[in-house]
């Protein structure tokens, strides 16, 4: 958490708050010791994975991976909190803040060259939302194995979670410990459609605000509230009534409808 709907939501919002900005030089030591020692226009804001990568100019990429509980803002000047870590002060006369209470996060900063080798980067698979069925399908296909841990590599889909895996999987009628030797042509196809539905879905609802995660603008997102099965153990099945049971796979906490995703043994 968070995964690449939050990710890709951080991205859309924080492009029209940062592009055409500049960070402004440290005025003191302990500025400069938060990460504020730039001095650089900001020209752009992507996403890779679940990475945020800020271009800036002179070649130079600030960057950052959120991991469990970090959280990206732009907030008012006097905003402050023992839990943020790197705080940089923008020309709009706000603040870009990096919050993270568990300090899981990660930070990188240097010339595109330098922070695009980190090993987190070059590992990167390919992004779910810019394949066709024919990649999806060739990317999964070769693999063995419980499909839930094979959307969990990062190597293979950059972003997906288990949320996302949870919910496509539900929509897909496919149980997550299914090998992917025994799928059919109906298996991928119903998950390839499954997973880019509660992806776009979770995206236009603006991804899932569950513990730590906001928006840049510190709004919540609204997916989890309308989430499909993804923490809804002893619920009702909203397809069939069952009642959601939660179990492991790919050493994850995982909900299942055992009617509608039933398992045999493979």
């Amino acid at each position: 958490m968070p995964e690449l709907p939050e990710v890709e939501i951080t991205k859309r919002k924080l492009g029209p708050l940062l592009i055409g900005k500049r960070i402004l030089p440290a005025r003191n030591a302990a500025h400069s010791a938060a990460g504020g020692n730039l001095g650089r226009k900001i020209l752009g804001v992507e996403r890779l994975g679940k990475a945020i990568l800020i271009r800036l100019s002179g070649g130079k990429i600030l960057a950052f991976h959120q991991r469990m509980s970090g959280k990206i803002l732009v907030a008012e000047k006097d905003f402050d909190s023992k839990h943020v870590r790197f705080k940089y002060k923008l020309s709009s006369g706000k603040n870009l803040i990096f919050h993270d209470v568990r300090k899981f996060g990660v930070r990188w900063y240097g010339t595109a060259k330098k922070v695009l080798s980190d090993p987190y980067f070059l590992r990167l698979g390919l992004d779910p939302l810019e394949i066709d069925f024919k990649k999806f399908k060739e990317l999964l296909g070769k693999l063995k194995g419980g499909i839930k841990a094979a959307l969990l590599r990062q190597d293979i889909l950059a972003g997906v979670g288990n949320i996302i895996a949870d919910e496509s999987l539900w929509k897909a009628k496919i149980h997550p410990q299914k090998r992917i030797e025994n799928f059919s042509e109906a298996d991928f196809k119903n998950l390839f459609a499954a997973l880019r539905f509660i992806l776009e879905k979770s995206i236009k609802l603006g991804g899932s605000t569950m513990r730590d995660w906001y928006h840049p603008d510190n709004t919540k997102g609204g997916y989890f509230a309308q989430r499909l099965i993804y923490g809804r153990a002893n619920e009702k099945c909203k397809k069939c009534g069952k009642i959601i049971i939660r179990m492991k796979a790919a050493g994850r906490g995982t909900f299942i409808c055992t009617k509608c995703q039933p398992f045999k043994q493979e």
